[in-house]
């Protein structure tokens, strides 16, 4: 039986089927090898998280609304959940052991990469789709800014990487999903052209 979450299975085939065509107004792309933790802790235990990124040379955690870092990069989401997302393996190893689920009384690491898909918008037309797609007061509208937010009735992960460039993390059972809104706010926005 074919693991409908396996990077190759057939869920991700018919997303990739899905993406809308590249057009001169915006690309849109499966970010592929990305380990994502989530990194949470209760009251009092924002400390332990921020030792094991000193231990592993790690920036400190972003302030509310905000990521940094390119590889590995450290997204806000919440008062006491951070994403990290890096492509090194060995790294995002060392994390998770470092914060493996009670080892620390006041945090954890979760590997989320085998449920997580990240997304690229990228184009000049990305701030004409985007509304479609997304709660528009939770656009995060300035490079450096992450929101969490839905795209359309999904929990999403949308950071602004660049002034025409977005990701957006989805749960991978969604990706077909958030592909086919994409190809229709793209649709939508072209006929209006």
């Amino acid at each position: 039986m074919d693991d409908l979450l396996a990077p190759s299975g057939p869920v991700d085939a018919d997303l990739r089927a899905a993406l809308p065509a590249v057009s001169l107004a915006l690309t849109v792309r499966v970010v592929e090898g990305l380990n994502v933790l989530a990194l949470r802790h209760l009251a009092h235990g924002a400390s332990a998280v921020e030792a094991a990124l000193a231990t592993h040379d790690l920036m400190p955690l972003p302030v509310p609304g905000s990521w940094h870092g390119s590889d590995p990069c450290l997204l806000w989401t919440g008062p006491a959940e951070f994403l990290l997302l890096t492509s090194q393996p060995a790294l995002a190893a060392n994390v998770l052991q470092w914060l493996s689920p009670g080892r620390e009384p006041l945090a954890c690491a979760l590997d989320q990469s085998p449920g997580c898909l990240t997304l690229e918008l990228q184009g000049p037309g990305i701030d004409d789709v985007l509304p479609r797609i997304l709660d528009a007061s939770a656009i995060p509208r300035q490079v450096g800014q992450t929101t969490r937010t839905r795209l359309v009735d999904i929990g999403t992960v949308a950071l602004r990487k660049e002034c025409s460039s977005v990701w957006l993390i989805v749960d991978r059972s969604h990706g077909l999903y958030a592909a086919r809104w994409i190809a229709y706010a793209l649709q939508a926005d072209a006929s209006r052209s």
